[in-house]
């Protein structure tokens, strides 16, 4: 091989690599659909064998209370916890129809979960386990 032609090789692998990345780049967030941001969640959202997440609309506060069910296939605390959440895309903060991740936050850590951005919406909430199971949770409508 002579050097002209290792020249244009290595040329076609740099182009190849730019593209490449430019690629890697463009995938860093969910496509942009133009549709507004949801609002945060807020209420109560229950589902009869797990328990209940209760969001106080600020987009950052928890409480659960799961059953002994819940707990055991969440791998959280039975009963009442309180803590913090978030929704990420690539590990930013990022709107729940839109995310690829549901974070728990309490005091023994962060629990991360598998979220379901299609099936997620202000009324349900859709994730899961560690196991693969989806599990949903909806809102309460009779609840404030």
């Amino acid at each position: 091989m002579n050097a002209k032609t290792l020249f244009r090789a290595l040329k076609a692998l740099l182009c190849l690599g730019v593209i490449l990345a430019l690629c890697a780049c463009a995938q860093e967030k969910p496509p942009d659909d133009e549709t507004p941001e949801p609002p945060a969640l807020a209420g109560s959202f229950s589902s009869p064998a797990l328990g209940t997440l209760r969001f106080t609309g600020d987009g950052k506060s928890i409480a659960l209370e799961l059953t002994a069910e819940g707990a055991g296939t969440l791998s959280l605390p039975q009963g009442k916890t309180e803590g913090s959440y978030v929704f990420l895309f690539r590990n930013e903060r990022w709107r729940y129809d839109k995310a690829e991740t549901f974070r728990v936050i309490l005091e023994d850590g962060n629990h991360n979960f598998r979220n379901a951005p299609d099936r997620t919406n202000e009324s349900t909430l859709v994730f899961y386990s560690d196991s693969g199971e989806a599990l949903t949770f909806q809102k309460d409508t009779d609840a404030p």
